[in-house]
């Protein structure tokens, strides 16, 4: 969400409009911004307060914020702080648009249900990633205003002409993120030479780096945590799997797909299924079936000009979702 935000913040600026982030948090910048962009911060820390108090004082630093920059179009991103923009917004006139950006069937708990029930449809018009994240969205809040615009390729180029038997996943290491149905399925296989390399972090690395011991499959699994460049090791791998119990759009299959790899991925609610035309650009197995997902990787393990045509047609996301058309798809929707 971060890294598509302030790529689009990016873009923006590139097209001559002064951008400004609000950010709700105090963090470190990890993505580059262009010099013009201008950044305000609360002056409070999160991990001092309650959420809920938190979410309370918020509201005025935000709303602050908005008249200091008078702007003439607001877009926020994020299920967790729709609501909070919305009411921080109330009476200051100002055009919103919003985005959803996590699995549309998520549920965020009775407070924020309700908020994005009562509040969606006072919004200037809304973002879905996917067509059927619109219609849930739609049937939930009633809100009109929803445009479908796909996240952009954040294109990876980098050395392929040095293969090895890998398969790699990328992705926070939390529950919905599926990494234990890959563990498993990956432990099933009957070739034992290949690696399984994950990269990311989350509060769930310990509890997969002890299963993939109780498995037997830990000398044969690379966890690298968060890391900003995997480029490399994207190149080197001839397998992508993502195996997420549900997503908002998968920015990480798609950036596999434009290296380009042989990509297998969960058809779950929502976004693999948009990306993926089974069978020539990629596969998709049945979301949380680690059978179904090990028949998958033996597949294409065992059928090499399989595996390079998939990964051939896989190459074409990066005409299907060139950043600059999605980016611009949204400056049209903010502004027209």
């Amino acid at each position: 969400m971060e890294r598509s935000l302030t790529s689009l913040a990016n873009y923006f600026s590139s097209k001559g409009h002064q951008v400004t982030i609000i950010n709700l948090f105090k963090t470190d910048i990890f993505f580059e911004l262009d010099y013009k962009i201008k950044l305000f911060w609360p002056g409070f820390e999160r991990k001092k307060y309650h959420r809920l108090l938190y979410a309370v004082i918020i509201i005025p630093y935000i709303r602050r914020s908005i008249r200091i920059i008078n702007p003439d179009v607001i877009l926020c991103f994020g299920e967790w702080f729709n609501s909070y923009i919305i009411l921080s917004t109330w009476f200051l006139n100002k055009p919103l648009f919003i985005s959803d950006r996590m699995g549309p069937n998520l549920y965020l708990g009775r407070m924020l249900e309700t908020a994005r029930k009562l509040l969606y449809k006072y919004t200037t018009g809304i973002i879905s990633q996917t067509s059927i994240a619109g219609e849930i969205l739609f049937k939930k809040t009633k809100a009109k205003n929803i445009k479908v615009i796909p996240n952009a390729v954040n294109v990876i180029d980098t050395d392929i002409s040095i293969k090895k038997k890998q398969i790699v996943t990328v992705g926070r290491l939390s529950g919905e993120k599926g990494h234990s149905i890959l563990l498993k399925a990956f432990a099933q296989l009957d070739q034992k030479d290949w690696t399984l390399h994950i990269i990311g972090g989350g509060n769930k690395k310990q509890e997969l780096i002890n299963e993939a011991k109780r498995l037997g499959i830990s000398d044969r699994v690379l966890f690298y945590g968060y890391m900003k460049d995997f480029s490399e090791i994207l190149g080197k791998s001839e397998i992508f799997v993502l195996p997420s119990l549900y997503e908002g759009f998968p920015n990480a299959l798609i950036e596999a797909m434009s290296v380009p790899l042989a990509c297998i991925s969960s058809d779950c609610i929502a976004g693999p299924g948009d990306i993926i035309q089974n069978g020539t650009n990629g596969l998709l197995f049945k979301t949380g079936d680690e059978k179904e997902l090990c028949n998958a990787i033996k597949r294409l393990i065992n059928d090499t000009e399989f595996r390079m045509n998939l990964s051939l047609e896989a190459y074409k996301v990066r005409e299907n979702y060139f950043f600059d058309k999605m980016a611009q798809q949204y400056l049209d929707f903010l502004v027209n």
